[in-house]
This record gives C-alpha cells, structure tokens and sequence, in this order.
C-alpha cells in the first residue's frame, strides 16, 4: 500500500506543479486567459513543428476543428498566424 500512496502523492504533486507553471504563464501572458481549455491544447500543440492534421490526430478531433480553434486562436490572441505565435511565445 505505501508503494500506491507515494504514486499517488507524486501525481498529485506533479498536477499542483502544472498549476503553479500555468499560473506563472498566465501572468506573463495574460491574453492566454481568453482561452478554452481546448484552445489551451490546440495552443501548445501550435509551438511544435506539428502540422494540424497532426494536432488532429492526437486530440482526437477532425482537420476542420482544429483550423477552427486555431481562428479563434489568433482572433483572440490578436496575431495573424501560427507565425506570430511563434515568435510572439518561443518561450513557453
């Protein structure tokens, strides 16, 4: 049993790190906060070299709606394209 409680107090703290990191995100990109939660995958799938039927095929989820959460992406990032993401995010 103690093997089974420290797994699960290593995930539970691995899940409060994630938190912390996509609080401090968020407070240097504030803008990033108008995402939905799957805004937020499609985005982090946009900073790789991956191309969006790629994205398609690891969310799950058709061509089409990945080209339509990437124009709500921009609209609302305000940036013209995956290129200013980029740039605008090579840090992340």
């Amino acid at each position: 049993m103690t093997d089974m409680t420290d797994k699960k107090l290593g995930f539970l703290e691995y899940v409060e790190l994630a938190k912390q990191e996509l609080k401090s995100v968020r407070q240097i990109y504030p803008e990033l906060t108008k995402l939905s939660p799957r805004e937020m995958e499609v985005f982090a799938h946009l900073l790789s070299d991956k191309t969006q039927e790629e994205i398609a095929r690891e969310l799950f989820i058709s061509s089409s709606s990945v080209h339509f959460h990437c124009k709500n992406i921009y609209k609302k990032l305000e940036v013209s394209g995956r290129r200013q993401i980029l740039i605008k995010y090579k840090n992340l």
